[in-house]
């Protein structure tokens, strides 16, 4: 089934639109009815629609602006403009940006259902099998645009994967042979069985020292929740290349990875009042959450919940003694929003309550 989305701010048009075809004899599905452009980008990035059929003059966005920004999120996209006639220089510009077709007003049903005919049987026989659909999919997985899903499991995703970064304005020039390789927008490389693919590597190397390209790459994993993670750690070992001007590539090992234990020391300074996870600090220092807590543990003898909990309540115990807020305001400014929970964690560490605590100072 071919999936269309309709942008237009006229509700009459919209309505004879829809119920003016029988769309699923056509094989053609109506994800999303829009009344403006923002509406409609947020609709497409939500349903992925195969066919944009979008008026010209819209608020929020204009048909234009709407499929630019649509197409970098969805480039296989087909799109139909539709437009008055005093509109029509307006569509014929729009044709020069790569709309498929256009229509102008009013719209009549056969011309329609010409038009969405063909844009439905050329996108379908595109995405049959189309790399760039997956590598589209793929690319929005490691940008966190997109959960992994079932996507691996459907892709037959083989051993343990790796991410290369390497320049995005560098072209490198060859075609990659190499099976379970990919070559995504921005200068980035998905590897899958990376792990076997030594000598693979050891040419990719080469070849980025040749032509003087920097270029990072990730540790090996087999988690696919990993992914955006280690498009981080390619991307922070192309910039160390970078800084020491460093051309080649080199591959993120967990054991020299990029955690500084005193700049977490720092953000946890600065950001004990927020909701902090060990999750969200891995993710910041573009490693696993297991080698993170052990890291971490080796270097303060606590597992990171402990550390946390414990530095918040040696601030709550100097906000309490030398300010006048009560408990209740502590609570929520040492980053915790049940006052129940707190004062428990508070007389757990401490033998008192906050408000006995605060008495007695």
């Amino acid at each position: 089934m071919t999936k269309m989305v309709i942008a237009d701010d006229e509700w009459l048009i919209r309505e004879s639109i829809i119920h003016g075809i029988e769309w699923a004899d056509l094989g053609v599905e109506i994800v999303g009815v829009c009344s403006d452009g923002l509406e409609a980008l947020d609709n497409i990035i939500e349903t992925e629609p195969h066919i944009l059929l979008t008026d010209i003059r819209m608020p929020g966005l204009n048909g234009l602006e709407l499929i630019k920004a649509a197409k970098i999120r969805i480039p296989h996209l087909k799109t139909v403009i539709i437009s008055g006639f005093s509109e029509f220089e307006y569509a014929q510009q729009a044709l020069k940006i790569g709309v498929d077709d256009y229509l102008l007003k009013p719209i009549i049903d056969q011309d329609l259902v010409n038009i969405i005919s063909k844009l439905s049987s050329q996108s379908i026989a595109e995405l049959k099998g189309s790399p760039d659909k997956v590598n589209n999919d793929l690319l929005r997985i490691l940008l966190r645009e997109i959960e992994p899903g079932d996507f691996m499991e459907k892709q037959n995703i083989k051993g343990k994967f790796a991410v290369i970064c390497w320049d995005g304005k560098t072209s490198l020039g060859l075609k990659i042979s190499e099976p379970g390789v990919r070559i995504l927008p921005g200068g980035i490389m998905f590897i899958e069985e990376a792990n076997s693919k030594v000598d693979f590597l050891k040419n990719l190397n080469q070849l980025f020292v040749k032509d003087n390209i920097l270029a990072g790459g990730s540790s090996f994993s087999n988690n696919f929740e990993d992914l955006p993670k280690l498009l981080k750690q390619a991307q922070w070992a192309r910039e160390q290349n970078r800084g020491s001007q460093r051309y080649g590539l080199s591959m993120q090992e967990e054991t020299n990875s990029p955690i500084n234990i005193e700049e977490v020391f720092e953000y946890i300074n600065n950001h004990y009042q927020e909701p902090i996870t060990l999750q969200s600090l891995a993710s910041k220092f573009f490693i696993s959450d297991s080698y993170f807590s052990r890291i971490f543990k080796q270097h303060t003898g606590k597992n990171f919940i402990e550390y946390l909990t414990v530095y918040r309540i040696e601030i709550a115990k100097n906000m309490l003694a030398y300010s006048g807020m009560k408990p209740s305001e502590v609570c929520k400014a040492v980053g915790y929003t049940d006052q129940r929970y707190f004062s428990q964690i508070f007389k757990k560490i401490t033998g008192t309550t906050p408000s006995q605590f605060k008495n007695k100072r």
